[in-house]
């Protein structure tokens, strides 16, 4: 059992017992154990088997002392958590947004969250695989995509097996095949964040079983009907103060929170570098930042602190989308935005389902629509 006592419990019984040749059946006669209390430790769902029940199954295993004390571990073993990005330290604001993806983790097997680019899908995705790891006794895989620069689903399909233990064929068919297999085996909850493309996700998804993928988004993805599906709208009033104040601390009084969050519009990443500049420009006074973030026109500018732009993000976005959807971004300047550019980008999640365009969308759609001139039609001679 070298390599089943990495695997969390559930893992490794299942993989004790197939290479025993037993069927469930054959464990709970052989054992004594019941079929549920069988199925339930395989599946996770249970999560610290008594004592007797453990030794009646490494027995009916016919497992050494060894192996038996392998199994007993393993099924204390917490499940991993691999490639998740550093928690954001002020998680503010989203309790009801974390309560409602984690309940339908519970129900449903795909989920899409979708939202503004900089909206905090990312994080809160994070949050839910942290609170969530203890119900995926498999593990949980947060697999950064990168948009268009994502690498073939086969490839990531082997990355990926190969962090549950196991290893796919070599040519892609046959590794997509096998990983999805390997799925409706495991327990698995897998965040896919930043997806485009979803011809090239759809061989990453669960279709059977238990495992779960959180997919998070910031463009439209045609993904399986009986997905649920989660758009992130800014961040209240309070929250977005409340979040800054705890970025900044103290230095900063409550009005001068209060105004620099209003140039935020509810944007966790406008937050962030709001923060940012505070912290680490001691000689600017907060009137200052104010005044820059003010300026018409120069919104976006401002909210630049490193490698972190608003404007950037924002970009990247904007030219992952086909031209229709940039049409409709672009659309977004107009003081009457038409009714069927609103519709799309509510589609897409980057305006809420009410069609309020946040400030800071206006405002890169003003700049994107000053970069898109009218050709100048030739005249005869």
């Amino acid at each position: 059992m070298s390599d089943d006592g990495r695997l969390a419990g559930g893992s490794a019984l299942r993989a004790l017992r197939t290479a025993a040749g037993l069927t469930i059946d054959d464990l709970a006669a052989r054992s004594g154990v019941s079929l549920r209390t069988i199925g339930g430790i395989e599946r996770g769902r249970i999560r610290r088997p008594h004592e007797g029940t453990l030794t009646a199954l490494a027995e009916a295993l016919r497992l050494g002392p060894d192996d038996g004390d392998r199994l007993r571990a393993a099924v204390r073993i917490e499940p991993a958590v691999i490639g998740l990005p550093r928690l954001t330290p002020c998680f503010t604001g989203r309790d009801d947004d974390l309560d409602r993806l984690t309940g339908a983790v519970s129900r449903h097997r795909v989920i899409e969250l979708a939202g503004l680019p900089g909206i905090g899908k990312s994080a809160l995705a994070a949050q839910a695989a942290t609170r969530l790891s203890g119900d995926f006794p498999d593990g949980v895989r947060f697999v950064a995509l990168r948009g268009s620069s994502a690498p073939h689903p086969a490839a990531l399909a082997r990355d990926l097996a190969r962090s549950l233990g196991a290893d796919l064929p070599d040519d892609d068919a046959g590794a997509v095949v096998a990983w999805r297999r390997l799925l409706d085996e495991r327990r698995v909850l897998l965040i896919l964040d930043d997806a485009t493309d979803a011809v090239r996700l759809a061989p990453l998804l669960p279709h059977r079983g238990e495992s779960v993928a959180v997919v998070t988004t910031s463009g439209p993805l045609s993904l399986p009907p009986r997905r649920a599906r989660r758009v992130l709208t800014p961040l209240p009033v309070p929250d977005a103060e409340l979040a800054l104040h705890r970025m900044i601390g103290p230095a900063v009084p409550d009005a001068g929170i209060a105004e620099l969050a209003r140039h935020c519009h509810g944007l966790p990443l406008a937050l962030r570098i709001v923060a940012n500049r505070v912290r680490t420009r001691h000689g600017w006074s907060i009137a200052r930042l104010t005044a820059q973030l003010a300026r018409p026109g120069r919104h976006l500018e401002a909210l630049t602190a490193g490698d972190l732009s608003v404007g950037a993000a924002l970009d990247r976005g904007y030219r992952q989308m086909p031209e229709s959807l940039r049409a409709a971004v672009r659309a977004l300047a107009a003081p009457t935005p038409p009714a069927a550019a609103l519709a799309d980008l509510a589609g897409c999640g980057w305006i809420a389902p009410h069609h309020e365009v946040n400030p800071i969308l206006h405002a890169f759609a003003v700049a994107r629509t000053r970069d898109v001139r009218p050709a100048v039609p030739s005249t005869a001679a």
